[in-house]
């Protein structure tokens, strides 16, 4: 399956005929006038007459006008004639310029490879060969065989540059051998930050992508850091904040969604919840339900059962409770979930509103869908209690005892109360 990373740029290093020689003069004297300097053994071959050359040429004349069969024509001919090694691979090599200015990959492709046939090449053809056949089956996806000439060509080359690292990188990500992919990508980065230059941004977009098939979150943090510092975009500020979250620390994911925040780039719904819940989780619930209200105000953020339930939420632990409750009735009239009528029997609770406490607790409990019923019925004995109804508290409570997590305080509250109604009939006896 193909991964979501961009490719680099296809273009092919076709070799061009501007650097072939006329006459007796060849390409391998300069390889050799170079390498004899570097004392680096020299690749000997054969040299180009002129009138191989003037058949290649006008064949590139030929395919550069769009004429693509008139260009094979040109070379067909020279089939018929008799060529040295260097020779044969420029015909292969020209072959394979003509078919891929057609788009024809798969027959550019099996062009270079006869060029590798051919005996004695100059190293300098061989090199960019290699290269443009690998980039070409990248193009054809066909990632395995990619990497063969690509790694025969970083064997050979003096010196690679951040690109090739780069481009092996990517072919290695495509077949899932992300410890090969992870140092080549790492290098393309040094290589260019130490030129004083900016990494590009689909470099470390690859680097963001091994580190995440890893599960090395500390790294990816890292690069996503990097990836918002030089290519301010929402996306990698939210991805950064949800790698804190990964990494279990709140207060960076709070000041990284924050920074985002300022900076306008929180504009998505998803976007702007999640801020809300990273303030809720950091006890800040008065600004969480300022940035709910204020979405669903300029219709970012749907007035969902799920939104209006979590601004409820935010309302209530700031202490709002009229805000809370109308936005909570509004949520549980939409949802009809035992949660949030739960939730509304809270409010009226802490404000003391026992008969609209009760409703809402009894219709919690009877949606049937609480997570933890026991929570209700402790809250139901709580209300029926301050009613002043002794002995329905005191059944609710046997209800909630039947649940382990509830049974410690639904003894204690059956308890109290038995000692409640003794002290009553005491006092009741002594009057």
């Amino acid at each position: 399956m193909k991964k979501p990373i961009a490719l680099l740029s296809a273009g092919l290093m076709v070799c061009s005929l501007s650097f072939i020689s006329v006459g007796a003069v060849s390409v391998q004297a300069a390889e050799q006038s170079s390498a004899e300097s570097s004392k680096k053994r020299v690749r000997r071959s054969a040299t180009m007459r002129p009138v191989i050359y003037k058949k290649l040429d006008g064949a590139r004349e030929l395919a550069d006008a769009k004429k693509y069969q008139d260009a094979l024509k040109e070379l067909q001919s020279l089939e018929k004639r008799r060529r040295n090694s260097y020779e044969t691979a420029m015909t292969h090599n020209m072959y394979a310029y003509v078919y891929f200015n057609q788009e024809k990959y798969k027959s550019a492709a099996a062009a270079y490879e006869q060029v590798l046939s051919v005996g004695n090449i100059p190293e300098s053809l061989e090199q960019t060969t290699l290269y443009s056949l690998s980039k070409l089956y990248l193009i054809q996806e066909d990632y395995k065989k990619a990497l063969v000439p690509l790694n025969k060509w970083f064997g050979i080359v003096e010196s690679a540059n951040a690109e090739s690292f780069v481009l092996r990188a990517q072919i290695y990500f495509q077949v899932e051998q992300y410890s090969k992919a992870l140092p080549d990508v790492k290098k393309a980065i040094a290589m260019t930050k130490e030129t004083g230059k900016m990494p590009r941004e689909n470099w470390l977009m690859l680097e963001r992508a091994v580190y995440y098939q890893n599960k090395d979150f500390k790294n990816l943090a890292r690069c996503l850091q990097d990836l918002a510092t030089l290519y301010p975009k929402s996306q990698y500020w939210v991805q950064l904040a949800a790698v804190y979250s990964e990494l279990n620390q709140p207060k960076k994911e709070l000041a990284t969604l924050e920074t985002a925040f300022e900076q306008g780039m929180l504009t998505k719904e998803s976007e702007l919840v999640n801020y809300a819940q990273a303030l809720l989780g950091q006890d800040i619930p008065y600004k969480a339900a300022s940035i709910l209200t204020s979405g669903m105000e300029k219709g970012v953020i749907k007035e969902s059962a799920r939104s209006l339930s979590l601004l409820g939420d935010a309302w209530m632990l700031a202490k709002e409770y009229d805000q809370a409750i109308g936005v909570m009735t509004k949520a549980a009239d939409l949802s009809h979930k035992g949660s949030d009528y739960f939730k509304l029997a809270q409010i009226h609770t802490e404000r003391q509103e026992w008969n609209l406490a009760l409703s809402n607790v009894k219709l919690a409990i009877a949606q049937g869908d609480l997570t933890q019923p026991h929570s209700a019925l402790i809250l139901q004995g709580l209300i029926l209690f301050n009613l002043d109804e002794l002995t329905a508290a005191k059944g609710t409570f046997v209800k909630a005892r039947g649940y382990d997590a509830a049974t410690k305080t639904a003894d204690q509250w059956i308890k109290y109360i038995e000692d409640e109604e003794q002290r009553r009939a005491y006092m009741a006896a002594s009057s």
